[in-house]
Formats: C-alpha cells, structure tokens, sequence
C-alpha cells in the first residue's frame, strides 16, 4: 500500500506540472505578468481557478468544453490524493488490510475539548473516564481505504495525466505537426490532428463523463425559463 501511495504522490506531481503548462499555453508566451501571478497561488484550488477564468476567456466554446471536462477529471482524481497528503493515517485492529484518514479539523477539535476540560478543573476533580469519552473520534470524519482503493485512484489519475497530456497537444497541435514531419515524413494537417487526439480523448471514460455531464449541464441552463413567470403559473 505504501508503493501505491508513492506513485499516487508521484503521478500527481505530473498532472500539476501539466496544469502549469495548460496555464502557459493557453495565455501565450506574452503573457509574463499573469504567469508571475499564477507562480504566486499558493494553493491548487486557486491556480485551477485562475487557470478556468483564463481557458474561459482565451479559447473557443467548444474548446473550452473540452478543456473543462479535461480539468474536472483531474479535480475528481486528486481528491484521494489530498486526503493521503493533509489527512493523518492510521490502522484499525479489526481491519489491519485497511488504512484509516482522520480528517485534520476532526482532530484540533478533540484535541481543543480535551485541553479545554482538563484547564478548567483541578486534578481530584478531573474524571478520567470523562477524559477518555473526549478522547474519541467522530467515526463519521475517518475514511478507510484498501489495496483497491488505492489501485482504483493511481488508474483513475493515470488516466487523467494522460487526458491533460492529449489535451495539450489538442490545443496546440502545432508542436505534433512539426514531429510528424521532422521523423515520419507526414504532413498532416493541424485540423486532422486535432481531430485524431479528440478521438483519443474521447476513448477514456472519464473524460467521456465528463463531458456528457457538462454538456447535459449546459443543455438545461439553455431550457430553463427566463423572465417573470406569467400569471397562475404556481411559482412564487
């Protein structure tokens, strides 16, 4: 489980190394000052949030459809990666094949309770049995993971380091061009390239989801009524 982990954290590193590059991309080599600040985000929440505002301004509709449904991939793969990064780890006697996650903010608080029950009273006054009660976990803030688990989450962010990798050649196909001629002798077009790795893309699942959801999303914001509703229509 420990390997696993490793290479979770390791693939991981990459997709982020992707995502910096997607930034770079998709505001061009003139774009110094935005790219400072982007350097400067401290968290990944915020640069994927730059990141969005930028493809949303840069690309095309239906580029930025697909450039989103790339994004929600990796956002939903690294969910287990964060929890095995910031959660803190332990075991369960009954399930020793399971890995346990506390949630952080679970823990301040119980730690708080207890430092806070034990300052207000002196030591006769101190139950122990009381203590050991503020001492346990909310179960409902520990999550279990197994070999499975593990397995299931490096595929799925496999998966989506290889959605952001063909997503970037999908954005700049220039770059493949120049190789398929340079080494194989072809001159395919910038249009036929993009649409053979839009077809890689949509061979992976997730990204295959993801995509249908955001365009079903779509499609009922655009038959949502607007306007005032007419009179006796019930709404209120």
């Amino acid at each position: 489980m420990a390997a696993l982990v490793c290479e979770i954290f390791a693939v991981w590193a990459k997709i982020e190394q992707e995502l910096n590059f997607l930034f770079f991309l998709v505001l061009g080599a003139d774009a110094a000052p935005a790219i400072a600040i982007y350097s400067e985000l401290k968290t990944q929440q915020l640069q994927n949030v730059a990141l969005e505002a930028a493809a949303k301004a840069a690309l095309s509709a239906e580029d930025y459809e697909y450039f989103k449904a790339a994004i929600t991939v990796a956002n939903g793969a690294q969910t287990p990666r964060n929890h095995l990064a910031h959660w803190s780890w332990g075991g369960c006697r009954q399930r020793p094949d399971l890995l346990a996650l506390a949630n952080p903010q679970m823990l301040r608080e119980r730690d708080f309770r207890v430092a806070k029950h034990i300052a207000a009273k002196g030591i006769e006054e101190i139950d122990p049995m009381e203590v050991v009660s503020l001492h346990l976990f909310d179960d409902s803030e520990i999550l279990a993971y197994s070999k499975a688990d593990l397995e299931r989450s490096l595929r799925d962010l496999r998966e989506a380091d290889f959605i952001l990798a063909y997503l970037r050649a999908f954005l700049n196909p220039k770059t493949l061009a120049i190789i398929a001629k340079s080494y194989q002798g072809l001159d395919a077009s910038h249009a036929e390239i993009r649409a053979a790795i839009l077809e890689k893309l949509n061979d992976q699942r997730l990204f295959r989801e993801a995509l249908a959801q955001i365009r079903a999303s779509r499609k009922s914001t655009l038959q949502m009524p607007s306007g005032p509703h007419p009179p006796g229509s019930g709404a209120s």
